[in-house]
């Protein structure tokens, strides 16, 4: 069915079959519960939505499920529009799969790899926003990682550098 035939269908439902419908399909699977969950988020409750994400990364990475870990921040992109939360989750997810490599020893390079994509991307995104304020906020985060992995093997560190070189060049500038 397509989004356009749904719609029609749901247009003659009322209003207690549709309540029905959304209860059924938040009991099908937990995933529609959680979405329905953050589509219902006010904008005061953020703070507890990020911790929530938070949460859900580090169990994730504990258990070495990258997929969950990045569905998290996907989730998160989905529910809120808060650019600095955003960051700040994704810095979150290097710095806690940077932290599970320091107290474990050396991983292995798709680890790294995986690591090192979340780290790029969240640099990208703040050039792209060209935010100087948001920028300036997160470089001491970043740094602070680059930092920590001097000793790490499979070239984590510097990918890590290199890219925060790039942190707060536009493309004009390049």
């Amino acid at each position: 069915m397509k989004s356009a035939e749904l719609k029609k269908t749901l247009e003659r439902f009322d209003k207690k079959e549709l309540i029905q419908l959304i209860t059924e399909l938040a009991k099908l699977k937990k995933y529609n519960m959680e979405w329905l969950e953050i589509e219902f988020q006010r904008p005061d409750e953020l703070p507890e939505l990020l911790e929530y994400y938070k949460k859900k990364i580090s169990r994730a990475l504990d258990s070495n499920d990258f997929t969950a870990a990045n569905k998290a921040i996907s989730d998160f992109k989905k529910a809120s529009p808060d650019r600095e939360k955003l960051i700040d989750l994704m810095i979150y997810y290097v710095e806690q799969g940077t932290e599970i490599t320091l107290d474990c020893g050396d991983m292995y390079e798709d680890f790294y790899t995986k690591l090192e994509n979340v780290y790029i991307d969240a640099i990208k995104l703040l050039n792209e926003w060209g935010d100087t304020k948001l920028i300036e906020k997160f470089r001491p985060r970043m740094e602070t990682l680059i930092n920590k992995t001097e000793d790490v093997g499979w070239g984590y560190h510097d990918v890590l550098w290199d890219w925060y070189d790039e942190l707060g060049i536009s493309e004009k500038e390049e």
